[in-house]
């Protein structure tokens, strides 16, 4: 799922956005990806 969230966010914004915001912010990154993680999980 993880890499899902990447390669999804590099497409939404830019190439780097999930690598830079786990760096810059990384409790915005969980936030973001256990979104992303409850929003898709089947």
């Amino acid at each position: 799922m993880l890499e899902i969230f990447i390669e999804l966010t590099n497409q939404i914004f830019w190439t780097g956005y999930a690598e830079q915001l786990a760096t810059e912010n990384p409790a915005g990154f969980q936030m973001e990806l256990a979104e992303f993680t409850k929003a898709y999980k089947s």
